[in-house]
């Protein structure tokens, strides 16, 4: 009779002590963890970063936006102009927690929501433009905390004529980004 007990309570212990548990995928929430990690990162490996992430978004937007055009309707030039329905944009702005512009000659008077050194940067550009002189990526840091990258967009793909009826063809990305976002997205060397 104690033997029965004994291979009873045995049987129960085996039976409910080895449950079939589905385990949780831990690998988003370790990814996560390591972004909160401290991480010693020099000026020139964050300005390196935000390089490499302004470029590597500039090239995605120029030819999403290349694509857009060719099959848009008038109507949809519009909204593509203003950035609007662009799912590769709502992507990279939810994946990088960063706010992407389309800038041109008409912003430098009209647009209030651009920070001053960005303004700067965009009159630089329309001068350049006008003159004929060649335009590159330009990176600016604002307040310690933000970074503007802005990339021109070649007058051969015909924004500025397009969306800002602009004769010399000058448009450019403006990208906002968060300095927290550009430091968590720099890879520790091991």
């Amino acid at each position: 009779m104690k033997k029965n007990k004994i291979w009873i309570i045995g049987l129960f212990f085996t039976q409910f002590g080895c449950s079939n548990v589905e385990r949780l995928d831990t690998t988003e929430v370790k990814e996560e963890m390591d972004g909160y990690k401290i991480k010693r990162v020099s000026p020139a490996q964050i300005i390196e970063q935000v390089e490499v992430l302004g470029s590597q978004i500039a090239v995605t937007l120029t030819k999403d936006f290349e694509k857009q055009m060719k099959e848009a309707s008038q109507a949809r030039t519009e909204e593509i102009c203003a950035l609007k329905n662009m799912q590769v944009i709502d992507s990279l702005e939810k994946k990088y927690n960063l706010k992407i512009r389309l800038l041109g000659q008409p912003d430098i008077g009209s647009n209030n929501s651009l920070y001053a050194k960005e303004k700067e940067v965009l009159e630089a550009y329309a001068d350049n433009a006008m003159r004929k002189l060649p335009l590159s990526n330009n990176i600016q840091e604002i307040d310690h905390s933000v970074f503007v990258y802005t990339a021109p967009i070649g007058a051969d793909k015909g924004v500025g004529k397009l969306c800002f009826s602009d004769d010399s063809g000058f448009a450019i990305w403006s990208i906002i980004l968060n300095k927290a976002e550009v430091i968590k997205s720099i890879k520790p060397k091991k």
